[in-house]
């Protein structure tokens, strides 16, 4: 082969690995910046908040902080983010406390902080001071509020880059940058009551191996005092379906008393929506109309209990 010849196929391969590369980008920087990567990266790309709702996957479902600001937002320090995560990443323990430290701004001064409670964001499997968490990106990830993330983006996201604008796209969960996160899935009856079995039994499977934890409690307890502060707590436990609800009635019959003697001894309000009857997709998380309705009645019920105008 000519060598003038050789030279432009070699030429026409860059051309097309830089298109490609220039395409690939394209795609992929909207979903990265907009952080849309997946269920918790948008999270860590935002800056320094100066109010939070914490909890697990029940709040970051359940809670939209676009409602309670749309009511709220002239008297609180903002803005105002979803940072809670899943019973698995973020139970009450030492590594949530300090990745919170790390994303509140530290001169907050007239913060909101919606701390949510139920019995498994309170429980442990296994002894005492082993806390499975600390070794996820909740321990680990030390830049809570850069964008890109990279270092999110190398340890913690695990998907092919190429597949990500492609999930992004047909995603049924939706971050939303204020921390919301938003599932899209079916809610006829049948699907629901399908969901619910499968939740209980995940849950009865978790009452059976697992014990309200000393170190979370504790861990709880700091938490409300380092916010305090910073501006206003208020503990909340979200609505349950009944039969969820039940079962931790057995696995923990004394966890409403003891979240009232909890809020009591750290002088901040407790709120409890266990038993309202707001519509679940599973038991466990609220439905998306639901979680717009159950937003409006907290954040009416936010402005009496903590006397706002």
């Amino acid at each position: 082969m000519p060598v003038r010849a050789a030279v432009s196929k070699l030429l026409l391969r860059l051309l097309l690995l830089a298109v490609a590369g220039l395409l690939g980008a394209t795609l992929l920087a909207p979903v990265v910046l907009k952080g849309g990567v997946d269920a918790f990266y948008g999270r860590f790309t935002t800056p320094p908040a100066g109010s939070l709702v914490l909890g697990t996957s029940r709040a970051a479902q359940g809670i939209r902080p676009a409602v309670l600001t749309a009511r709220l937002g002239g008297q609180l320090e903002g803005p105002l983010l979803n940072y809670a995560f899943t019973l698995t990443h973020s139970p009450y323990g030492p590594a949530y406390l300090r990745s919170i430290q790390r994303k509140l701004r530290p001169e907050t001064k007239n913060g909101l902080f919606i701390v949510a409670v139920d019995p498994w964001s309170l429980s442990l499997t296994g002894p005492e001071g082993a806390f499975p968490e600390d070794n996820s990106f909740i321990g680990q990830l030390h830049q809570v509020s850069q964008n890109p993330n990279l270092a999110y983006l190398t340890h913690y996201q695990t998907k092919p880059l190429y597949r990500l604008p492609l999930d992004y796209a047909t995603a049924t969960e939706r971050l939303h940058p204020d921390g919301w996160l938003e599932v899209n899935i079916g809610t006829d009856s049948a699907q629901v009551r399908a969901r619910t079995s499968r939740k209980l039994q995940d849950y009865r499977r978790l009452a059976a191996s697992q014990h309200l934890s000393a170190g979370r409690l504790q861990a709880l307890r700091q938490t409300i005092a380092w916010l305090k502060p910073h501006g206003r707590v208020v503990l909340v436990r979200l609505p349950v379906g009944p039969s969820l609800l039940a079962l931790e009635k057995i696995y923990q019959p004394g966890f409403d008393q003891l979240m009232r003697q909890t809020a009591a001894a750290q002088a901040v309000p407790y709120l409890d929506y266990s038993t309202q009857p707001f519509a679940t997709t599973d038991g466990n998380h609220l439905q998306r109309a639901a979680s717009a309705a159950f937003s409006q009645r907290l954040a009416a019920d936010l402005q009496a209990v903590l006397q706002l105008k």
